[in-house]
């Protein structure tokens, strides 16, 4: 942000010894400091009214958010039934069945499986 005098021309927020340019870079540093306290109050307003309403809005969504991973959900508690959890990871994997992530050679490890199924 750039700060010119209107009377002379002069640019005031420049770093120099000048006690006006210092005023004015003070002033602008103590609206910036404002405004951001402003923001993040308006957020944590919002979020509170989210997690009243939702039970949840921060970080990620666990899995089970979207209709497909519903049914994994379900396949792995119906084949939890008769296997274990480790048995239950490696038949996901086998009939290629991804968990979520970006990495393409993923795979679904026991531990995982179990903290699904215990939510």
């Amino acid at each position: 942000m750039k700060v010119v005098s209107a009377e002379c021309g002069t640019e005031l927020t420049v770093e120099d010894n000048d006690p006006t340019r210092k005023l004015i870079r003070q002033v602008l540093g103590a609206i910036s400091e404002w405004e951001k306290s402003v923001i993040v109050q308006k957020l944590r307003v919002a979020r509170s009214r989210i997690r009243k309403a939702e039970g949840r809005c921060e970080g990620r969504k666990p899995y089970g958010a979207t209709e497909e991973e519903k049914g994994v959900i379900d396949k792995m508690r119906q084949w939890r039934e008769a296997m274990t959890i480790a048995q239950v990871a490696e038949r996901l994997n086998a009939e290629g069945i991804r968990p979520r992530t970006n990495r393409p050679q993923a795979s679904w490890h026991p531990t995982t499986v179990q903290r699904i199924l215990a939510r």
